[in-house]
């Protein structure tokens, strides 16, 4: 169990598993990361709080480079 709460969770607890809880940003490999999500799971969306990069660990995972992008 994790104690990260960003948002003001009553509980101030958050269960995590371990493929959804990034422990770094991938960008700038800080640590400040936040999510919304109250149960967070590969489809979650993830902010830096440092560089402010915002991703999703599963289409990170799969490379989100290979999308074309026009």
């Amino acid at each position: 169990m994790n104690s990260f709460n960003p948002f003001g969770d009553p509980s101030g607890k958050v269960e995590l598993t371990a493929a959804a809880a990034p422990t770094t940003c991938p960008t700038c490999k800080s640590s400040s990361i936040i999510t919304k999500a109250k149960k967070p799971d590969a489809s979650t969306y993830w902010r830096c709080m440092s560089c402010g990069e915002i991703w999703n660990q599963s289409r990170h995972q799969t490379g989100r480079s290979e999308v074309g992008r026009r």
